[in-house]
């Protein structure tokens, strides 16, 4: 049973454990609800069985019935705090180990995978479907199961006492589920076009606020926000068609369910006319019927929540399933050459690398160049393992990268993209994720080397400024230097640059440029760059062209023997 749970609705084997020991306390719970029917029976057949001449074992006092009671009280309690503590605590337990697992799996994913999805998509399955997936969880499927079990013993054992009565009384509860499982086809379909739209509104809220400055610049207020608008009404027309829906098949369910009740007064009457059954029979059986059918309309009720359950889990197995990157935990590389071996790659049916190779020796810094979509870029990201190649093999000083964890991996490399991420953090904090443990000499020395005393003079606070959301109140050059501090600080033996310097005046460049020829110093580098004169003193220099290697060797020999390196030498002196 834990396996199908764990596979039904994305859970961890704790997790399905844990919903199994609810679904049982949950049952114990439904048998408790029966008690005041049974101490109504026991009245009854005291009562009316005086009148009607039928016996009873004993004949109970008020003070009996008093303790029978609080007794019964006191057992539902105890039942129900222990039901609440299985499965409440349980089900917020098993949310924010799914919220751990599933943010643990995307550090592991490939960045292929974030590029094929939305992160608003990936952050709404995160917090909103693991919310909606708590809500639905704690009050539905243990409901649901739990009803089921609980109402089958009861149904047994009615039609033991008096099979038709017993018949007068259940005879709904298949036809009202199968209406409802008959119209979970329709409700599942409705919320998965509700879900579609819902996410669409969220994408438009971040995409709007992202492009402020732009919608801002061109007056495109108005505009932006019909678009909002619109997308909030669509979502709000398929919510809205979800509750018509669900809201229709639930109240037909309920209404077929109470003629159970009707029947039970009809087939009862004729018997007690008929002498088949006495009085006290055909009362405690119109009590029953209520008994029974509170929980059935609970599960009813219920099947409309679990067909939105359904999109929501499928969006966590879609994470869950994805392939993640994992490796040996130990790496000892002979040295810290890069070697790529025919390496292929592209992005579904998009082929951007074709057969690349090459090696970046350490001690030496290699050049890559080419057009736009030349492939330079993704090369870089390759060589750390950022996404997994379809062919060939990327070497880290003799060791198959591909095979190694990518944390392990990452450890040797210090990286600086032309994109800079910065986090809503002081400077030091940001220069510090290059290394955590680092002094404040490391620090400081760091901040030297990238120039960034410059620009920490004017700021409020100093190195501890608060720098705002991917360090907002930072100029491009400002944030481009706090990257190259954290490179600086990491020192590792492995350095990818991407436009290091784009973003840098002529004076800056230079700076840092040398401060950079201090960490280049030993170790292996791959640099990428637009400006030629930055790469021109490379050991290597690898010219790429549509994804595959056009020609390689050091600037004179390019020079002597490429018209497209002429080329782009000329264009970028111009």
């Amino acid at each position: 049973m834990n396996k199908y749970f764990m596979s039904k609705y994305a859970m961890s084997e704790k997790g399905a454990n844990n919903l199994s020991k609810a679904i049982f306390s949950r049952t114990i719970l439904n048998f408790t609800k029966l008690f005041p029917t049974i101490i109504a029976f026991m009245f009854l057949s005291q009562y009316l069985g005086s009148i009607e001449g039928i016996k009873t074992a004993r004949e109970l006092t008020f003070n009996n019935y008093l303790v029978i009671i609080v007794t019964m009280v006191l057992v539902m309690f105890i039942v129900a705090r222990w039901d609440y503590t299985r499965l409440y605590t349980n089900v917020y337990m098993e949310s924010s180990n799914i919220r751990v697992d599933i943010a643990n799996r995307l550090k592991k994913l490939p960045l292929s995978y974030f590029g094929k999805r939305d992160l608003t998509d990936i952050a709404s399955t995160m917090m909103g479907d693991i919310t909606l997936y708590e809500e639905i969880f704690s009050h539905s499927v243990p409901h649901i199961y739990a009803t089921t079990i609980s109402t089958l013993v009861i149904s047994i054992m009615l039609l033991a006492y008096n099979f038709k009565l017993g018949v007068a009384t259940l005879w709904v509860i298949p036809i009202s589920l199968i209406i409802s499982f008959t119209a979970k086809r329709m409700q599942k379909k409705a919320a998965n076009k509700w879900v579609v739209k819902n996410r669409e509104v969220f994408d438009n809220l971040q995409e709007s606020i992202e492009q402020i400055e732009e919608i801002k610049s061109y007056n495109l207020e108005k505009e932006s926000l019909n678009r909002f608008y619109g997308k909030l009404s669509d979502s709000t027309k398929e919510k809205m068609n979800v509750e018509f829906v669900s809201s229709v098949s639930t109240g037909f369910a309920n209404i077929l369910l109470k003629l159970g009740i009707v029947s039970v007064a009809v087939v009862g009457a004729n018997m007690f006319i008929a002498g088949e059954i006495n009085i006290l029979v055909y009362v405690i059986f119109l009590m029953i019927s209520v008994s029974v059918y509170l929980p059935i309309e609970g599960i009813i009720v219920f099947m409309a929540m679990i067909s939105t359950l359904d999109s929501v889990v499928a969006r966590m197995k879609e994470i869950k399933t994805m392939q993640i990157q994992e490796g040996k935990t130990e790496m000892n590389p002979k040295n810290y050459d890069i070697e790529f071996q025919d390496v292929y790659f592209g992005y579904d049916d998009y082929s951007v690398i074709n057969g690349v190779s090459f090696t970046a020796k350490q001690g030496e810094v290699t050049a890559l160049i080419g057009e736009s979509g030349s492939g330079k870029s993704t090369i870089a990201k390759l060589a750390a393992r950022f996404w997994d190649i379809d062919k060939g093999k990327i070497l880290l000083g003799g060791e198959d990268i591909s095979k190694v964890d990518p944390e392990i991996l990452l450890k040797n490399f210090s990286i600086v993209f032309q994109d800079v991420v910065l986090f809503n953090s002081s400077i030091k904090d940001n220069i510090k994720i290059g290394k955590k443990d680092a002094t404040e000499d490391d620090i400081n020395r760091a901040v030297m080397a990238s120039r960034c005393n410059e620009f920490l003079e004017r700021m409020p606070d100093g190195i501890d400024t608060i720098i705002g959301e991917n360090g907002e109140r930072l100029s491009g050059g400002e944030r481009q230097r706090i990257s190259i501090a954290r490179a600086l600080l990491k020192d590792a033996p492995i350095i990818l640059m991407d436009e290091a310097t784009a973003s840098l005046d002529v004076e800056n460049e230079s700076l840092i440029q040398e401060a950079l020829s201090e960490l280049i110093k030993d170790k292996t580098v791959i640099v990428i760059a637009h400006r030629m004169r930055t790469i021109r003193n490379a050991d290597k220099i690898v010219l790429l062209k549509e994804g595959k290697i056009e020609d390689f060797g050091s600037d004179d020999e390019l020079l002597s023997r490429s018209s497209v390196y002429r080329k782009m030498l000329d264009r970028s002196s111009k």
